[in-house]
């Protein structure tokens, strides 16, 4: 049993690997993504194609992955734009996503090929909360 516990976070890393692939891709790229291009390669791997939580990576955590299609149910019928973005960027805590940023990607959305990667990081959270927004069940 210890020895499966051990595992897991190698586990997950690995499959992140194999589900997003290795090829590398410039920062800059990132900035030329749309909301749901950018979903599919930080996202999925762990919410689901569709953000069911059930990406190829959900099984290896203890915990069950949230249903992303379901945010605005969670918060009264409203799709709260501000707590989503927080969400992603750390500022809202989220106990399963570890570390203030998200785990695995923080680095990438820091560090974006902008000459104001500020400005660049906003920007690539703003697509990805539009598509959240989209997938949004009524």
């Amino acid at each position: 049993m210890q020895w499966t516990t051990r595992l897991r976070p190698f586990s997950v890393i690995s499959a992140v690997l194999v589900t997003v692939g290795i090829a590398p891709v410039q920062a800059a790229d990132y900035l030329a993504m749309s909301g749901e291009q950018l979903y599919m390669r930080f996202c999925s791997s762990c919410h689901g194609s569709e953000g069911h939580g059930d990406g190829p990576v959900a099984q290896s955590f203890a915990s069950k992955i949230p249903d992303l299609t379901l945010i605005a149910r969670r918060h009264g019928g409203e799709f709260q734009r501000d707590w989503v973005e927080r969400a992603i960027d750390g500022r809202q805590k989220i106990a399963s996503h570890g570390a203030y940023t998200m785990p695995v990607w923080g680095e990438d959305f820091s560090q974006v090929g902008d000459p104001d990667s500020e400005r660049g990081t906003r920007t690539m959270i703003a697509r990805l909360v539009d598509y959240l927004e989209t997938l949004q069940q009524k």
